[in-house]
């Protein structure tokens, strides 16, 4: 190889080292700083589309505000911020007259305190093979197409960290009125349906001996009571 030829070797070689050079110490540098601007300004594009998202849904609230207003102080009414019992017995009597009943009795019980639901339920039994079989003989074989029940779902319950013993309460009531059987009926129904939240538990109907056509109807149930938060 002659000289000519090595120095222009050489030089290329010179070159490509310049240019792989000027790549890792200037290019390279500069294409990764773009990428992360971008991813930056990805991101600061995706917050800022949130924002904007919650700024528009807090100026519709803002624009119903008095709606909500108005769906909480119905709330309000169906759980108080306490007893209010006075307004429920009001609320009986309503009831009463509205459905042509009579309230002859009442029981308030002391309040308690909540307790989150369980999520756990018994499966019904599974009747024995032998179930069925007479004494002496021998059990029947088991229908092979048989298909076994399956056991009951667990039902999905929602709670609410917010929701505890220290605020919520639920006040045992039993509550007795006099009237015919459609009376009766209706006052459950409106007692159930009313303003005041109310879990009716246990219903006994019986009817007066001395009085022909009238019934006694004994209701127990819950109303409830959600506390104001002092802060404390």
């Amino acid at each position: 190889m002659d000289r000519n030829k090595i120095w222009i070797l050489a030089s290329a070689i010179v070159m490509i080292g310049i240019l792989a050079l000027g790549w890792f110490v200037g290019v390279n540098p500069l294409l990764q700083t773009k990428a992360s601007t971008d991813e930056q300004k990805s991101s600061v594009e995706a917050q800022n589309t949130a924002t904007e998202l919650a700024i528009a849904k807090l100026k519709g609230d803002f624009e119903s505000i008095d709606e909500l207003r108005t769906e909480l102080a119905g709330l309000r009414e169906s759980i108080p911020a306490d007893g209010q019992l006075p307004a429920f017995l009001t609320q009986l009597d309503t009831l009463a007259s509205e459905s042509a009943t009579k309230v002859t009795a009442l029981t308030v019980s002391e309040a308690i305190e909540y307790t989150a639901p369980a999520t756990s339920v018994v499966a019904p039994p599974v009747d024995e093979a032998t179930d069925g079989a007479t004494e002496g003989e021998a059990p029947a074989e088991p229908d092979a197409a048989a298909v076994v029940p399956e056991a009951p779902e667990t039902p999905t319950v929602i709670t609410d960290t917010r929701i505890t013993s220290d605020n919520f309460v639920a006040i045992p009531i039993t509550v007795t009125v006099q009237g015919d059987r459609n009376g009766a009926r209706l006052f459950l129904d409106k007692l159930q349906h009313g303003e005041r939240l109310f879990m009716a538990i246990q219903v006994a109907i019986a009817p007066k001996d001395d009085e022909l056509g009238q019934f006694e109807t004994t209701v127990n149930g819950y109303i409830y009571a959600l506390l104001e938060n002092t802060g404390e």
